[in-house]
């Protein structure tokens, strides 16, 4: 699409809208899975399965998710996902027993993932490269939204009815969505000449370079956000702060990273996505760094301000990166591969810190993170003036020259 046919106006109901609801039917879902496997009799173990299985399945479908995108198209892949997840949170909801969970967050898990890839191939497809800066960050303020919209609407459920009416109102959730998502203009991918296209194997060994630096960098960025929620509690425990506190101060970083996201796109709008992404891995790799010096509520204050500051101003920077890289004719099997290295960061996060923090203690386990967090900002330094330079202000209100 071209940036004189573009109005963000139209992304409302077609995408920020399904994109705030499917995440909010998400937030609505996670802290109850755990609670109902308990009820059922599970240990602590097999609870902290059941959220596993979710985080697993999201990224192992993104291949599967590919495929069916390229036959259906992304508005029918979308509505699937939504049927999906209403069908899984079902299941829930109907209490079949422990296996009915693991079940249930194994499908919604696809369903996160067919979702999450159909949007993003939408959105590469009719946001203009111009637009993408401030239209992705827009998005991932949505899904800031919809995590704490998600949580308040099943806790009232939860409150009037029970614990299973949590998994009621995510399905009435996944529902709205999937009436949202009628709205999505009906279209295909765009096909390219023959020969072009090839499938996800091919596209990703000659997608390989952009794969191997930028891609390894979006796992990284995604897998340093995914620290700070499982490290910080972690040393919050560590410290003896207070649940109360540490919710506290959790709600009010929650409170920054919110208000905050839209900059992230003003930022790269106006100087690029290296200034984005850099400095957000920079601050996160120095506070996992020196997390040895927290020693106190105020200092454990400043550390998760800092980190929740650096969270919002990366926000959107990997759907804008899979957007730019995505080659036209084969983009939702490169985005499937792309994906697969950001789902993976986020996947491997908390198990990188569980087992280096049984290893060496959670200061060094973070420092470790942190480390890796600056092998991140020096691939991003490096490639993306080469694999994904920035669009040029001066060409602004122009469609892009094909290449």
């Amino acid at each position: 699409m071209s940036s004189g046919d573009f109005r963000k106006r139209q992304l409302i109901t077609s995408i920020y809208l399904p994109s705030l609801l499917i995440t909010a039917a998400e937030g609505a879902l996670l802290p109850i899975l755990p609670v109902s496997a308990v009820l059922y009799g599970a240990s602590l173990a097999e609870a902290g399965l059941v959220v596993t299985v979710l985080m697993l399945s999201t990224m192992i479908f993104e291949i599967p998710a590919s495929i069916l995108v390229s036959k259906i198209g992304e508005r029918n892949a979308m509505l699937a996902s939504t049927v999906l997840g209403f069908a899984m949170t079902s299941v829930a909801f109907f209490q079949f027993g422990y296996w009915s969970l693991i079940l249930s967050a194994l499908g919604f898990g696809a369903a996160h993932s067919l979702f999450g890839l159909s949007r993003h191939s939408l959105l590469a497809e009719i946001v203009p490269e111009q637009h993408r800066p401030k239209s992705m960050s827009l998005l991932g303020g949505m899904f800031r939204g919809g995590m704490a919209i998600g949580p308040v609407i099943g806790s009232a459920f939860i409150a009037l009815y029970g614990v299973e009416f949590g998994y009621l109102a995510a399905a009435m959730i996944c529902l709205a969505a999937g009436v949202s998502v009628l709205t999505v203009p009906s279209r295909r991918l765009t096909v390219s000449p023959s020969g072009q296209n090839g499938n996800l194997w091919a596209v990703t060994k000659r997608e390989a370079p952009k794969l191997a630096t930028l891609g390894i960098a979006s796992a990284i960025i995604s897998a340093g956000r995914t620290i700070r929620l499982i490290g910080l509690p972690l040393l919050a425990i560590q410290l003896g702060i207070s649940p109360a506190e540490t919710s506290f101060i959790f709600g009010l970083t929650g409170f920054i990273d919110f208000t905050l996201f839209y900059l992230s796109g003003i930022i790269m709008d106006r100087y690029g996505k290296f200034w984005s992404s850099v400095p957000t891995l920079i601050a996160l790799g120095t506070t996992y760094l020196f997390s040895f010096l927290v020693t106190d509520l105020l200092t454990f204050w400043i550390l998760a301000s800092v980190t929740a500051l650096a969270n919002a101003l990366s926000a959107g920077i990997n759907m804008i990166l899979g957007a730019d890289l995505a080659p036209v004719g084969s983009r939702s099997e490169f985005l499937a591969a792309f994906r697969l290295l950001t789902s993976g960061g986020v996947a491997v996060a908390p198990a990188m810190i569980t087992v280096l923090t049984a290893a060496v203690g959670l200061a060094p386990a973070l420092a470790a993170t942190g480390l890796l967090n600056f092998v991140g900002a020096f691939l991003f330094w490096k490639y993306l003036p080469i694999y994904a330079p920035d669009y040029k202000a001066s060409d602004r209100g122009s469609q892009r020259p094909e290449s």
